[in-house]
């Protein structure tokens, strides 16, 4: 006897099989219908993480390369093709409160590349990792022990341009987010538990199916045409005609 695949389909909780008014297999995840959602069923306590401030800093950096030496001639044009954060044990990302103060700071490392077409053809510029780091200003709120500072960052690499004849430049755009939080209780209107999820898809396998050929035995013998046969039906044929 072995185990049935079937687990857990039929092992809902006692509550969603007899009441139907606990079942929220009607209400799912998304928009609101035009007439506006249904009304909540029930009062929730959640566990979440609550953000008390945030503030943001956006900033272009110019980083200019020097290819003397590794382009042919001149470069004629650059193109940016990403850019992404470099974190591992050489190159830590760090968010931080500055003891004392009402200030944050964020470290980081980041790697950009950009394809380039000098006197030899197109070619690709991957750079070294850049530190970055920035301070702000927040409330005195930063001070309280139980709130931790947050910071997220983003990217891009929005321009390089030839700004020399064996020099290229690229524009790298910074969000910076600066976010207080702390895990916090809060109770919030709710409509239960979120619906059963579908099944996820099979993962296909890399080799196509396999269908053998049948039979896998070499094929028999083909036999010699019958010369004789026909060699007597042209008699034959030529007889008839006499005979006409």
């Amino acid at each position: 006897m072995g185990c049935s695949e079937q687990y857990n389909y039929y092992r809902r909780a006692a509550a969603y099989q007899k009441s139907p008014a606990l079942r929220q297999e009607q209400i799912l995840p998304g928009p609101c219908p035009e007439e506006g959602c249904p009304p909540p069923t029930e009062i929730v306590c959640i566990m979440v993480e609550k953000v008390y401030e945030e503030c943001k800093k956006v900033q272009v950096n110019e980083e200019v390369i020097d290819l003397c030496g590794v382009a042919v001639g001149d470069i004629l044009q650059a193109d940016c093709k990403g850019v992404e954060l470099v974190v591992d044990k050489l190159h830590p990302f760090g968010c931080e409160k500055l003891p004392g103060t009402n200030r944050a700071r964020v470290s980081f490392y980041f790697r950009f590349r950009f394809d380039y077409l000098d006197q030899e053809g197109l070619k690709t510029f991957i750079s070294k990792p850049v530190f970055h780091q920035k301070v702000v200003l927040m409330s005195e709120r930063i001070l309280d022990k139980r709130i931790s500072v947050q910071c997220h960052v983003f990217l891009e690499c929005y321009d390089c341009f030839p700004s020399d004849t064996q020099q290229v430049t690229c524009c790298i755009g910074k969000m910076l987010l600066f976010k207080l939080a702390a895990p916090v209780q809060l109770m919030v209107p709710a409509y239960g538990f979120c619906p059963e999820p579908d099944d996820c898809l099979q993962v296909e396998a890399e080799c196509p199916e396999y269908l053998p050929l049948w039979p896998p035995y070499p094929p028999p013998p083909e036999l010699p045409p019958n010369n004789d046969d026909g060699d007597n039906d042209d008699s034959d044929g030529n007889n008839d005609e006499g005979g006409n």
